[in-house]
């Protein structure tokens, strides 16, 4: 089984000796420390991928067919795509929507088609609008942190397909029963549905995470969650297509 890279994202801090500010330069950084979203760019993490040969492509480049790591926490994310996909090409979502609390999911503000006011009244979001399914995806990204974890490790991101909602649900609930505790609490195993024919992640409970990892988990929750956050990209990707024809000038007899 294969183990998340807890490789530093930053370099090994060096100690500083410790320094008291006058209250007022607390006061004032504090103010830029809560406004520095609007200074920087949104950020991306490091993925880890799904393949339909049913293994999790870690950061590293290994590929392995179960892993386990603490979730942090998780968002429920629609996403409405017009086109099909198609392999190797990036295809932005024309709708979609963002938030902890699935019931209160709407468009994103800068959705660049909105389909509807709410996604609960969505025609895109009814089963039998693709197919069987929905023409609107319904996900969970997943923030983790290595079970080796340090202060300094990269947190990863995991999506969630529509397929592997109804089984996350019910192992949120069974770990708030069972330990008392959000989903960080644990030691998560994750998997494939060896009875289902997609890449269906599956959820298993490997008890209560050590004090200190449950410690580091709940002080970088803010982090995880401005992650949880970052829009998706939609730009469409221009380099494939193709030239529109020169314009021909008429010529004057």
């Amino acid at each position: 089984m294969a183990t998340i890279d807890a490789t530093p994202i930053r370099g090994t801090k060096a100690a500083r000796a410790k320094i008291n500010l006058p209250a007022n330069i607390n006061a004032q950084m504090a103010e830029e420390v809560a406004n520095i979203h609007n200074r920087i760019g949104a950020p991306t993490g490091d993925r880890i991928m799904v393949t339909q040969g049913k293994t999790f492509r870690l950061p590293t480049g290994a590929e392995s067919d179960e892993f386990s790591a603490v979730i942090v926490d998780f968002i429920s994310v629609n996403l409405y795509y017009k086109e099909a996909y198609e392999r190797g090409t990036h295809t932005p979502p024309a709708c979609y929507a963002m938030s902890f609390e699935p019931a209160t999911l709407t468009p994103a503000d800068k959705a660049p088609e909105k389909q509807g006011k709410s996604c609960a009244a969505c025609w895109a979001n009814q089963y039998g609008t693709r197919g069987k399914g929905k023409a609107c995806q319904n996900t969970y990204l997943l923030a983790l942190l290595a079970t080796n974890a340090t202060e300094d490790t990269a947190i990863l991101t995991l999506k969630l397909s529509p397929t592997a909602i109804r089984s996350f649900d019910g192992y949120v609930n069974a770990v708030a029963r069972k330990h008392g505790t959000p989903v960080r609490g644990v030691v998560t195993h994750f998997s494939f549905d060896d009875n289902s024919d997609y890449a269906s992640i599956r959820l298993k409970d490997e008890g209560r995470a050590d004090t200190e990892l449950v410690t580091l988990a709940q002080s970088r929750l803010q982090e995880a969650r401005d992650l949880l956050l970052a829009e998706p990209d939609t730009t469409v990707v221009e380099e494939n297509k193709p030239a529109a024809p020169a314009r021909r000038t008429a010529r004057r007899a």
